[in-house]
């Protein structure tokens, strides 16, 4: 784990931003329908992996874009990640296991750097954990094409500009919604993924991060 990460580590452990920050890049269509905030006894547990790891000398982390199926999720760009199978021993083997069956990005090659606030997505009924990982170098990427169309190598620093964030009418599941997204390279970046890689945004700029290796 190089200086970036253990400095990454460091600042998450002095305290994480919390759902105040997640819910900044919440679609109003989700307050609006009054969605309950926190999950029930039957809420499934699942995970996702923030992957980060240097490429021409900034860092990077990978984004995939499913494919379009009739789901709740169908179609949108997410981080790897899934529900946690009853074989895994801990939220964080599920994230890292998901990305490798994924990605192709080999487990033993990812050092945890932490985790962030869990967030509830009750459309799906699904409490999620985000792990934030570290590769000292780019993985050789092979993502599944029935399970990811293909991946988005993203440099962090672009999320840094505020710029980055805008709305649009976006239709989902047959309804035309004003959504909030990170609009990067012409990829639309919403709902959980938007929220979640939020907070870490959040952390990076409290931290002051430069972002370059």
């Amino acid at each position: 784990m190089n200086d970036f990460a253990k400095l990454l580590k460091a600042e998450i452990l002095n305290g994480l931003p919390g759902t105040e920050v997640q819910w900044q890049m919440s679609t109003l269509h989700r307050v609006a329908n009054s969605y309950p905030l926190f999950p029930g006894d039957d809420a499934r547990v699942a995970a996702v992996l923030i992957l980060l790891y240097p490429e021409k000398g900034t860092i990077n982390t990978i984004f995939m874009q499913r494919p379009d199926y009739d789901g709740i999720h169908g179609g949108q760009i997410s981080f790897p990640g899934g529900k946690k199978e009853p074989e895994d021993e801990s939220i964080i083997q599920t994230a890292i296991r998901e990305a490798w069956e994924e990605t192709g990005t080999n487990p033993e090659q990812v050092s945890v750097i932490g985790t962030l606030t869990p967030l509830y997505i009750p459309v799906s009924n699904m409490l999620v954990t985000p792990v934030v990982g570290w590769t000292d170098k780019k993985p050789d990427f092979n993502n599944k094409p029935d399970e990811v169309l293909f991946l988005i190598e993203a440099e962090l620093k672009s999320f840094l500009d505020e710029a980055i964030i805008k709305k649009k009418m976006y239709e989902v599941r047959g309804d035309m919604l004003e959504i909030k997204y990170f609009d990067y390279k012409g990829n639309t970046i919403w709902g959980a993924t938007a929220m979640i890689f939020n907070e870490l945004l959040a952390i990076l700029k409290r931290g002051g991060f430069v972002l370059q290796v």
